[in-house]
């Protein structure tokens, strides 16, 4: 799967040190282990949305063919030409998907493909046999992340018509159970909802970490708690100068030379799309910077408090604007990055390393 890239890192920046006055500093890098640059993947790979591995290995990718066509795929083997095989087309039989986004592994080790398009969830078994679908009662769209949680049920964040809330938690059955957390700070409510949600990571006790875009929060959410306990919701982290909101400049119109109103989206502004938590009370969170083809990656440690919650431990700018999707065991990471002029994306694996300065 390709050679062991060099690592393109800089060291952590001092100057953050002063949130907390006895933090333990560390040099964190990020070093690229294989890419997908060397596998025959069902004639390449175009616009990835969703990655996870199966406790076997094997790789799952959510994509868009060459000339548009959804599908799920499969890839087994570690080095190229590895195996991959189509197990989700486009259409609306077993297994067949609408527009498969991010995926997830479920408690029992199946594998969860939410469904964008159909507002749902595909799941299939580790080897690629489909098992059901999971259809929600509303749509998320604009989805900035997706888990399927160890207390059962799945939970998706970004906006859903009808529902100030940016995340939302369904049952197994697709039953809708509650949503929370606010919206972006917007005037209209379109940028509103464009720009609501952020990354979700499931935790091994049933419930997730919620990595907020802006203002920037990273906030722990148990399901399991009593609603009036005061511990379902808790915030870990609230850096709320590190990103600026894009409030009302998502949506952009403009009048054609025929006279024509045009919308487009700005959706590159910088803003948090992968947080996991990792070994010794230690949270990594990556804010992509898609304009500057670059990627912030901070770890945080939850063992030390800073007037922010966490105390920020390490810091590391990245010259690749990569869009971490899964984390990989050990501390591996399956991103995407994506060809700044074709826009084709590459699926990499990257290992995360931090020792004490």
């Amino acid at each position: 799967m390709g050679v062991p890239m060099a690592c393109l890192c800089v060291a952590f920046n001092a100057g953050l040190q002063a949130q907390s006055s006895n933090v333990a500093v560390f040099h964190m890098t990020v070093e690229e282990v294989w890419t997908s640059e060397g596998f025959d993947m069902a004639d390449g790979l175009s616009s990835v949305t969703g990655l996870a591995e199966t406790a076997d290995g094997a790789l799952w990718i959510s994509d868009v063919a060459p000339g548009g066509s959804p599908r799920v795929l499969l890839h087994r083997g570690v080095s190229p030409p590895g195996d991959t095989r189509v197990v989700g087309r486009s259409g609306d039989g077993p297994g067949e998907v609408s527009w498969p986004d991010r995926i997830a592994i479920t408690p029992g080790g199946n594998v969860a493909v939410f469904d964008m398009g159909r507002g749902g969830v595909e799941v299939y078994s580790p080897t690629g046999e489909p098992k059901g679908r999971v259809q929600f009662p509303v749509r998320a769209t604009w989805p900035k992340g997706f888990v399927a949680l160890a207390s059962d049920g799945f939970v998706v964040s970004g906006p859903i018509d009808g529902l100030d809330f940016a995340v939302h938690h369904f049952g197994p059955d697709g039953g809708w159970i509650r949503s929370w957390g606010a919206l972006a700070e917007a005037r209209e409510w379109r940028d509103r909802m464009i720009a609501s949600g952020g990354a979700l990571h499931a935790l091994s006790d049933g419930s997730l970490l919620y990595s907020q875009g802006t203002p920037h929060r990273i906030v722990h959410y148990d399901p399991l708690a009593p609603e009036d306990s005061g511990r379902r919701e808790r915030s870990l982290v609230a850096l709320v100068d590190l990103l600026q909101a894009p409030g009302d400049d998502v949506v952009v119109e403009s009048i054609g030379d025929d006279g024509q109103m045009t919308r487009s989206f700005n959706v590159t502004y910088p803003q948090s799309v992968a947080v996991f938590q990792l070994e010794g009370g230690l949270i990594l969170n990556v804010v992509r910077l898609e304009d500057e083809d670059a990627s912030l990656w901070q770890l945080f440690d939850l063992r030390q408090v800073a007037d922010s919650g966490a105390a920020l431990v390490a810091e590391t700018r990245v010259g690749v604007a990569y869009f971490p999707l899964f984390r990989a065991p050990g501390r591996d990471v399956l991103a995407v990055r994506r060809d700044p002029d074709t826009y084709l994306s590459t699926v990499v694996r990257l290992r995360v390393r931090w020792e004490p300065m």
